[in-house]
């Protein structure tokens, strides 16, 4: 029987920005399967850890200058029914912003 031919993987970007930096980490394309799907098992599963951005970027190639998908997590995970928590990190530290010109 002949073998089956490997997809490439899928880049994923958790915090960093595609195209200028490298990507996070990958998982593995199945043809025939929805990114988002590829995605979603990925979260499911704790490949990325309990805490994840608001939004993850994807793409085929690991410096993509077109092509990148952004996945809104806490959309995804509505529309799915998984249970979680939204919370948001300050990357100010306390006090250092002025919040009174916004």
């Amino acid at each position: 029987m002949p073998e089956q031919p490997v997809a490439p993987p899928l880049y994923v970007w958790l915090d960093a920005e595609p195209g200028i930096s490298e990507p996070d980490t990958l998982i593995e394309d199945t043809p025939g399967v929805p990114d988002i799907d590829l995605v979603l098992t990925a979260i499911v599963e704790g490949r990325f850890g309990p805490l994840l951005p608001s939004r993850i970027a994807v793409s085929p190639h690991a410096h993509p200058i077109t092509g990148v998908r952004r996945i809104d997590v806490g959309r995804l995970l509505r529309e799915r029914g998984i249970p979680h928590h939204q919370r948001f990190e300050l990357l100010t530290p306390p006090g250092k912003v002025d919040v009174s010109s916004r």
